[in-house]
């Protein structure tokens, strides 16, 4: 029997995990010298968040889906699902991320831990220490996962969002 988390749990650390690698790739792409800490103070960060607004929700719309879908879906049945979901034509960014939520109460909980690490970041936090890490939206009716499919999703949200936040310069730079 492999261990298993609450998916609530999961659900706050990806979105958590995806605000904080995404802002440290914004950061370390645009700052003169990432090695000065000073760009990490909350003044820097709020500028950094600030100026790449737009950037949070549609990156956190594409990244947060696999996860979300891989979270709320099993691997073989994913595919089959989103093909439905899809029959009906154009389907908005939102619409997609409802659809990865798989049901009100993940998308209300996903809601709201989008907005609460936002605000952090608005203020200039863009790590959360430990006690705004416990205090995520609980929702014990999404239920449980596998801790190594958790772990897995995490770190992958990690990298991906850093990535996408150090492109976005690159992206800016290239002509259309």
């Amino acid at each position: 029997m492999t261990d298993r988390i609450e998916k609530d749990k999961v659900l706050a650390a990806v979105v958590r995990t995806f605000f904080k690698y995404f802002t440290l790739g914004i950061i370390e792409a645009y700052a003169d010298d990432p090695n000065d800490m000073s760009v990490y103070e909350p003044k820097s960060v709020k500028q950094f968040v600030v100026k790449h607004f737009e950037k949070y929700s549609q990156t956190f719309n594409e990244e947060a889906f696999y996860a979300f879908s891989r979270m709320n879906y099993l691997e073989e049945e994913v595919e089959e699902e989103l093909k439905k979901f899809m029959s009906g034509g154009n389907v908005s960014a939102m619409e997609l991320m409802r659809f990865a939520c798989r049901g009100d109460d993940f998308y209300s909980t996903m809601v709201s831990e989008y907005k609460r690490n936002m605000e952090l970041l608005l203020c200039g936090i863009f790590s959360a220490t430990p006690e705004q890490a416990s205090q995520y939206s609980r929702c014990s009716s999404i239920g449980e996962m596998a801790q190594d499919n958790a772990e897995a999703i995490i770190n992958r949200i990690a990298n991906k969002a850093y990535e996408k936040g150090k492109s976005i310069k690159e992206n800016r730079n290239m002509k259309v």
